[in-house]
């Protein structure tokens, strides 16, 4: 720990540091160790990320957003983890989250996490990544994506949203709603 400069006149100057506090900077850094966490586990080190984010000044954001997105690109993240980085993106995330999140709309295990961080995302970014995404989702990943495009108010979105409700199922209902929804008629 480096040696802390101290005024002159400060009565602590020559005191002894203070044990618990040096014990205190050897605990691991939360930002790591978020990546690890496993469902059920010890949250703590989440716990203190997300009280850091919600008690942050908005200057602050996108210092925070940069370590959400190296937490977000660890090659050995566990599925809670992901799910708490793109949870805390829903907060903060702006249109540098975008290709990140755009990576896991593939997935289908994986799309609905980054579906629910993309639609708190302002910005034209976000609407073309979810946009992208819907021809190569199926099922109920792809009925949620419809309801994010809807739900987003994403009129550009309309004309391949129209093509999906012929699809039946939970796709069918999701677009005739969406249609419904953004103006268009069926």
């Amino acid at each position: 720990m480096a040696e802390e400069k101290r005024a002159a006149n400060d009565p602590l100057k020559n005191a002894e540091p203070n044990p618990r506090l040096t014990e205190f900077s050897k605990s691991p850094e939360p930002w790591t160790e978020v990546a690890r966490i496993e469902w059920g586990g010890d949250r703590t080190h989440a716990s203190t990320i997300q009280t850091l984010i919600m008690d942050a000044d908005v200057s602050q954001y996108p210092a925070f957003e940069k370590k959400l997105l190296a937490v977000l690109a660890e090659k050995k993240l566990t599925n809670f983890a992901r799910d708490f980085v793109c949870r805390m993106l829903k907060l903060i995330g702006t249109a540098a989250s975008v290709p990140a999140l755009a990576k896991l709309l593939a997935d289908t295990k994986t799309a609905d996490v980054a579906r629910y961080a993309l639609q708190a995302i302002p910005g034209a970014e976000a609407d073309a990544a979810l946009r992208a995404a819907l021809g190569g989702l199926k099922g109920k990943a792809k009925a949620g994506l419809i309801g994010t495009l809807s739900a987003r108010g994403d009129k550009e979105s309309l004309a391949a949203i129209k093509a999906c409700v012929g699809e039946g199922g939970d796709v069918g209902d999701a677009a005739a709603l969406a249609v419904a929804t953004l103006g268009g008629a069926q």
